[in-house]
């Protein structure tokens, strides 16, 4: 069976916790219908912004159960099965595979410092060995980001079927056009909430925490640009960065959890030892929002 294309909106799933940590599985299923009632294209489970490192493996299955469940093969599903080497990267992978993802995402062993050959060699062989194909998840928070050269010589494998970078450069797409891309089946996603400029120039899809927050706004940023309509792209790009001003308001995942709280999607999304917000900064940022409006051309007049 061919594998879809992995591209467009792909939010990078938060985690519903209920007060005592447990998964809620009911918001977290409500959750991943609204994000596909928004029209969204994908969606990427238990990653950064899933607190993936804080979740006990047993409460992993269930979210990864839960997603998948919830989805019902609608759209593409990536899996993140990161862990701190070959071996137990491959064996995480195993806790999953009898589910039906579409893809599995990893980020490269992060604890020390490794060369760009050993991180090569890494992905090559995980590729090789795990039950479905892969998305590299290149984030600059590890030591061990892949360079772009080295990005680009793992794009040829065959089993290695995009990546999510998280990185600011916006001129990657220019030097990795797209027909190349294509002709490798690769999907090149940014983690970027430049949307409007990086779909122009050639990005294949978006994974950004911002979506969990606002689907609504970026999948008509996305339709707009995909479509060529500069002045609507614009107009919603501005809105999208008027928002993430409320992210600054404290830790940025934190910030993410009283919007999403705020919007009714769920109560907890940061397991111990991370905190919410204080009152204080939870008040500034449901002002902020308030004050732009997280639907599509709510955007209010500039000051």
């Amino acid at each position: 069976m061919d594998l879809p294309f992995l591209h467009g909106i792909v939010p990078p799933l938060a985690t519903a916790f209920n007060l005592d940590e447990s998964i809620d599985v009911t918001s977290y299923g409500a959750f991943i219908e609204h994000q596909i009632r928004s029209g969204v294209h994908g969606l990427w489970v238990l990653g950064t912004t899933g607190r993936f490192d804080l979740i006990p493996d047993a409460n992993q299955r269930i979210v990864a159960e839960t997603a998948i469940e919830t989805a019902a093969g609608r759209l593409p599903m990536v899996l993140n099965v990161s862990d701190m080497g070959t071996k137990r990267t491959l064996q995480r992978a195993e806790m999953f595979d009898d589910l039906a993802y579409d893809y599995y995402a990893v980020l490269a062993p992060w604890y020390q410092p490794m060369t760009q050959a050993e991180v090569v060699d890494y992905y090559t062989t995980v590729a090789d060995r795990l039950s479905k194909p892969l998305i590299i998840y290149n984030a600059p928070w590890v030591s061990n980001m892949l360079d772009f050269k080295h990005l680009r010589l793992l794009a040829a494998h065959p089993r290695i079927h995009g990546c999510k970078d998280v990185s600011p450069s916006l001129t990657r797409t220019l030097a990795w056009p797209v027909a190349e891309r294509r002709a490798m089946n690769f999907a090149y996603l940014h983690a970027n909430d430049s949307m409007s400029l990086s779909t122009e120039l050639g990005s294949d899809g978006f994974v950004t925490a911002m979506i969990n927050a606002f689907p609504e706004l970026i999948v008509a940023l996305w339709d707009a640009a995909r479509a060529d309509d500069a002045e609507r792209a614009s107009r919603l790009q501005q809105q999208l960065t008027r928002l993430s001003l409320a992210l600054e308001f404290g830790p940025m995942l934190a910030c993410l959890e009283s919007i999403c709280r705020y919007r009714g999607f769920f109560q907890k999304m940061l397991p111990s030892p991370l905190r919410s917000l204080d009152e204080e900064a939870n008040r500034r940022v449901i002002e902020l929002i308030e004050s732009v409006g997280v639907l599509p051309e709510q955007l209010a007049p500039a000051a």
